[in-house]
Order: structure tokens, then C-alpha cells, then sequence
């Protein structure tokens, strides 16, 4: 298994926006093979058990949820496969484009993990 992740911060106010964009973007993960592509908002991000919070790992101004996106795949090659197909499709860049207007890209955390 390999995964794929996103911490977005996200504005309240475009919150349905996003959740818009994102729903047609894993659609389209899917479409060229990845096995799950879902999103979901933060329930708690705060620390507990003695564990720094999610809300360390980005940095939330006033009025913003951190949204987390996961997507699946079975390993790394099948995950280069799926975005090589994702990166040439043209309504992708116009989703990124909408989300562009909608979050600030450049505080998204990205991070790829595999199995050990």
C-alpha cells in the first residue's frame, strides 16, 4: 500500500468550494486508477495523549479548517502511473487552477508513505 497525503488549510468561507473541487479531482484519481481518493474535515487536531496536535503541522489563521485528503494506491510504480495519467488531463489543470482562487497552495502540506 502506498498513500498519498494533503493538510489543507482551508477559509470557512470556501470551505463548499473546495469540497466541490476536490470531489471532482478525486474523481478523476479514480478514473485513472487509484484505488481511493476521499477527503475529510478535522474533527480534532488539537494535542492529546501526550502528542503534539495536527494544528503544529499547519499553521490555521482565523476562520480556516484543516482539510486532510488521502489517496491510495498499491505501491509507488502504480502510484506514478495513476498521476502520469493525472498530470496529462486537462480538466485537472482547471480544477487547480479554481482551487488556486479558492486555498493558498503554497501552506498545503504534501507528504507520500509507503509500507515498511
Amino acid at each position: 500500500m502506498y498513500i498519498e497525503i494533503y493538510l489543507y488549510p482551508v477559509p470557512e468561507e470556501n470551505k463548499e468550494q473546495f469540497l466541490k473541487i476536490n470531489l471532482e479531482a478525486e474523481r478523476i484519481y479514480k478514473e485513472y486508477g487509484a484505488i481511493e481518493s476521499e477527503t475529510f474535515t478535522a474533527a480534532s487536531i488539537q494535542p492529546e495523549y501526550g502528542c503534539s496536535g495536527m494544528v503544529s503541522a499547519v499553521e490555521l489563521r482565523e476562520s480556516e479548517v484543516l482539510m486532510l485528503e488521502i489517496n491510495r494506491y498499491h505501491n509507488k510504480v502504480h502510484h506514478s502511473q495513476v498521476l502520469e495519467r493525472v498530470d496529462n488531463d486537462e480538466l485537472i489543470e482547471k480544477l487547480y487552477y479554481q482551487m488556486t482562487k479558492v486555498i493558498d497552495v503554497s501552506r498545503t502540506v504534501r507528504g507520500e508513505f509507503g509500507l515498511p
